[in-house]
C-alpha cells in the first residue's frame, strides 16, 4: 500500500491497470507457482504419486503435500493436508494400495524425519521407521520388499546408532570449532567435507496385522569398504539401483584417493544385499566418470560411461553389463548424443537426451542398436515405464512448468495429464511470450542456435530493450524447459526482448561443438554472443541497440566480466557468481579437474599458465567501463566470494557504477524463496535503471 500511495496519479492508474490484467509474468508468479515433483508410478501402472510445494510470499512459508494421479481416469486427488507445521515428501509405492513417504511435523520436535505409510483405501497414515539419524534417497523393490536408503555414518563404526551417539557426544564435549584436513577436497559445492560418509543400507519389510513394518535391522552394504555413495554432496538415489531379484545392489562411488579433487574417476560397483561380501568394481579399468546405474527387468545392468579422464562433459556412452558373463558392451556407440536417464523393458532402452534446445525421448533397440526419436519438442524427463509398455514422464517448456504426460511408444502420441487445480488456475491468467528458434552463423563459420522471446504484451511501434541471457557450465544449454531460477519469461514480462544463445561449448549439438570451448573461453563463445546479439537487433527493428543488458551466472558471469573488457554493445551487466581471475579461481575452487581440463593443465607449472592468463578477465580491468551488478552466495565453494568481490573492487576503484549483492546462506544458486524474490527485485531494478525503463516497471517488478 505504501508503494502505491507514493506514485503520481497517472502512474498509479497505469499500475492498477497492469495489476488488473494479471497477465504479465512476474517474479512473484515464479516464486509462488506450485512446484510438483516427478510422479512415481504404482506397480500396476494405474496410479502415480508426487509431492507438490507452494511458497506464500506474504507469510514467507512453504507448504508441501502429496497428490495422487489416477492415470486411467486422468484425475488428481490430494492425499495429505497442506500445513505450515507439517510437510510430506519423496513418496513411493510399497504396493498398489500403500504409499510410503517422509513426514515432518514441527509439533513432534523430532530431529529426524521418518517414513510413514498411507493406506489409499482409508487414507490412514502410520509410522514405518524410527531411525536415530537422518536418512534419505530411498529405493524400494516391491517384489522382494527390500528397502534401500542412504545415511551419513562414521567409517570406523558404520551404524546408524553409532553415528547418532557420536554426533551427540561431539555436540556435548567438543569445545572448539576447528577442522583439520590432510588432503583435498576440503569442501565440495556448498559443504565442508566431514568425517562421516554416505553409505547405503538395506532392510526388508514385512506385513503384520495388515501393516508394513521393518522385518530386521538395516545392513550397511558399504561398511569397511572405504567407499562413499551417494557421492557427497550432490549424489542422490540415482547413484544406486536394486537388481530385480533383490540379490544385488549396483552403486556409483568416486575414487577415495587423495587425487579425487583433480580426477573425475567414478566407478560402478556391485555388492550383495545380504551384506556378506565386499563391493566389486565392474569398470575401474577406465579412469573417467560413470553414472546412473539401472537394472533392466532381465537383470542386465545399464549405466553411462565417459572415457576421457578429468573431463566432466565427455559424451555418456550407454554401457550394458551382463552379470552372468562379466562382459560389458557399449550400445549405439556412433550416436552423437549424451543420454541423461534410462528405463527399459529388457528389449528396448528408453533414454532422454538433449538435441537443439530440447530434451527428447529416444528408443534404442538392444539387438539392432537402432535409435528412434519418440518426442520432438519441449523438455522430457522423469521416465517411468508402465506395464502397458507406455511411458509416464514429465515435460516442461518455457511456457509451462513441469507436468505429467503419457507417451504411447507405438504411435508416438503424447497425452497431457491433469495437473493439480491450484497450479492450473495460477497459469490460466498469465500471458507468456512464445519462444522462437534463432539460427545464425557464428564462430568458425558454424551454425549457432538459440532462443528469442518477444516482450510480453508486445505493442507495435514501441521500442524495447534487449536482455541477453548467458548460460553457465559452460557445457550447458538454454533448453525449452521451465526454470525456477533463470526464467526468460520473467524478463519478457518485465518488458524486454530476450535472447538466449547456445554458444560454442553448449550441449545438445554434438560432442565436437561441446568440446570446442576447451582452451577457447573468451573467443568462440564471445564471438557467438556478439554475433547473435547483432543478428537479433537487425532482425527485430523494435529492439533498441542502445539499451542492451547482459546477464549471466557462473560461466555466464565470467562472460559478463569478459564482455566488460572487450565490448561496447552492452549498456549494463549482471554477474552472478562469475569468475574474475582464472588463476585465483583455480586455487580456491573445489573441483580442480575442471580448470585443468578447460585451460589445459595446472597453473602450478609456469608452462601451463598461458591459457589462464590469456582468458582471465582480471587482466583487462583497465578496459572495464560498463555498470555491473555482482551477486554471490557465501556458501559457493565452486567459485568463491572473492571472485565477485574482486570484480566489484575493480569497478569501484575506477569510479564505475556498481553494486554487490551478497547472500551468506546461498551456494552457487539462489534457492530460498525470499532470497530469490530479492534477487529478482535487485536484478530487474538494476537493468531497468540503466535501460531507462519507466518507474512503472520498477514498482511493478518489485512486488
Amino acid at each position: 500500500m505504501i508503494v502505491k500511495s507514493t506514485l503520481p496519479a497517472l502512474f498509479g492508474a497505469l499500475f492498477f491497470s497492469f495489476t488488473a490484467m494479471g497477465k504479465k509474468f512476474t517474479p512473484a508468479h515464479l516464486i509462488e507457482l506450485p512446484r510438483p515433483t516427478a510422479p512415481v508410478t504404482s506397480p500396476n501402472g494405474t496410479f502415480a504419486v508426487y509431492s507438490q510445494s507452494a511458497y506464500n510470499i506474504e507469510d514467507s512459508k512453504t507448504i508441501r503435500s502429496l497428490y495422487l494421479l489416477n492415470i486411467e481416469t486422468n484425475s488428481v486427488e490430494q492425499l495429505t493436508e497442506p500445513s505450515y507445521k507439517t510437510s510430506d515428501s519423496e513418496p513411493f509405492f510399497l504396493d498398489d494400495s500403500h504409499i510410503a513417504y517422509f513426514h515432518h511435523d514441527q509439533d513432534l520436535k523430532e530431529e529426524v524425519d521418518q517414513l510413514y505409510v498411507l493406506n489409499l483405501a482409508d487414507k490412514s497414515p502410520y509410522r514405518l521407521t524410527d531411525f536415530p539419524t537422518a536418512f534419505g534417497n530411498v529405493k524400494y523393490n516391491v517384489d522382494h520388499k527390500l528397502l534401500a536408503f542412504s545415511s551419513a555414518v562414521y567409517p570406523d563404526d558404520g551404524t546408524l546408532e553409532g553415528a547418532a551417539a557420536r554426533d551427540k557426544e561431539i555436540a556435548e564435549t567438543k569445545k572448539d570449532t576447528g577442522m583439520m584436513f590432510d588432503h583435498l577436497m576440503v569442501r565440495h559445492w556448498d559443504s565442508f567435507v566431514q568425517e562421516k560418509k554416505n553409505n547405503i543400507f538395506v532392510v526388508h519389510l514385512e506385513i503384520k496385522d495388515n501393516r508394513y513394518q521393518l522385518a530386521d535391522k538395516p545392513i550397511n552394504l558399504l561398511k569397511g569398504s572405504g567407499l562413499e555413495s551417494p557421492i557427497f554432496p550432490l549424489g542422490d538415489a540415482g547413484d544406486f539401483a536394486i537388481s530385480p531379484d533383490a540379490s544385488q545392489l549396483a552403486f556409483l562411488a568416486k575414487s577415495t584417493k587423495p587425487d579425487n579433487a583433480w580426477q573425475t574417476s567414478a566407478h560402478i560397483y556391485l555388492v550383495s544385499t545380504r551384506g556378506n561380501g565386499s563391493p566389486k568394481a565392474i569398470n575401474d579399468d577406465i579412469p573417467a566418470a560413470s553414472s546412473s546405474p539401472y537394472f533392466t527387468p532381465s537383470g542386465l545392468l545399464v549405466y553411462f560411461q565417459m572415457m576421457r579422464p578429468q573431463y566432466e562433459s565427455d559424451r555418456n556412452r550407454i554401457t550394458v553389463y551382463d552379470l552372468a558373463t562379466d562382459k560389458r558392451k557399449v550400445v549405439a556407440e556412433s550416436w552423437d548424443s549424451t543420454p541423461h536417464e534410462v528405463v527399459s523393458d529388457g528389449k528396448v532402452l528408453y533414454v532422454t537426451a538433449e538435441q537443439r534446445g530440447r530434451q527428447k525421448i529416444f528408443a534404442i533397440d538392444l539387438q539392432t542398436e537402432q535409435v528412434t526419436e519418440l518426442t520432438k519438442e519441449k523438455y522430457a524427463s522423469g521416465l517411468h515405464l508402465l506395464p502397458s509398455g507406455n511411458i509416464l514422464f514429465t515435460m516442461s517448456s518455457m511456457k509451462h512448468p513441469v507436468a505429467p504426460y503419457l507417451l504411447d511408444v507405438d504411435t508416438r502420441q503424447v497425452k497431457p495429464l491433469t495437473i493439480e487445480k491450484s497450479l492450473a488456475q495460477a497459469l490460466a491468467d498469465i500471458d507468456f511470450s512464445e519462444p522462437e528458434d534463432v539460427d545464425f552463423v557464428g564462430a568458425m563459420d558454424e551454425q549457432v542456435h538459440g532462443w528469442y522471446l518477444k516482450p510480453a504484451q508486445f505493442e507495435e511501434g514501441k521500442k524495447y530493450p534487449l536482455a541477453v541471457l548467458i548460460h553457465g557450465g559452460p557445457q550447458g544449454a538454454w533448453n525449452d524447459n521451465w526454470s525456477t531460477r533463470w526464467n526468460p519469461q520473467v524478463f519478457a514480462g518485465a518488458g524486454y526482448g530476450v535472447v538466449a544463445i547456445n554458444f560454442h561449448g553448449s550441449t545438445g549439438y554434438g560432442q565436437n561443438f561441446t568440446d570446442s570451448i576447451g582452451g577457447n573461453w573468451g573467443s568462440h563463445p564471445f564471438y557467438d554472443i556478439e554475433t547473435g546479439v547483432g543478428h537479433i537487433l537487425s532482425k527485430y527493428d523494435y529492439l533498441d541497440p542502445k539499451r542492451v543488458a547482459g546477464l549471466g551466472a557462473s560461466y555466464g558471469g565470467y562472460m559478463a566480466n569478459w564482455i566488460n573488457g572487450h565490448s561496447d554493445k552492452f549498456k549494463v551487466l549482471v554477474n552472478h557468481d562469475g569468475m574474475f581471475s582464472t588463476l585465483q579461481a583455480y586455487y580456491t575452487t573445489d573441483e580442480l579437474y575442471f580448470p585443468e581440463t578447460e585451460f589445459k593443465g595446472a597453473p602450478i607449472h609456469p608452462d601451463n599458465r598461458k591459457l589462464y592468463e590469456k582468458w582471465s578477465p582480471a587482466n583487462y580491468v583497465h578496459n572495464w567501463k560498463t555498470p555491473t551488478l555482482f551477486i554471490h552466495g557465501g556458501r559457493d565453494y565452486r567459485l568463491t566470494t572473492c571472485e565477485s568481490l574482486s570484480a566489484f573492487t575493480a569497478l569501484q576503484r575506477q569510479g564505475i557504477e556498481s553494486r554487490f549483492l551478497y547472500f551468506p546462506d546461498e551456494n552457487h544458486w539462489v534457492l530460498k524463496p525470499a532470497n530469490s524474490l530479492r534477487w529478482h527485485k535487485e536484478v530487474l531494478n538494476w537493468i531497468n535503471k540503466h535501460t531507462q525503463q519507466t518507474k512503472i516497471a520498477l514498482h511493478y517488478q518489485s512486488l
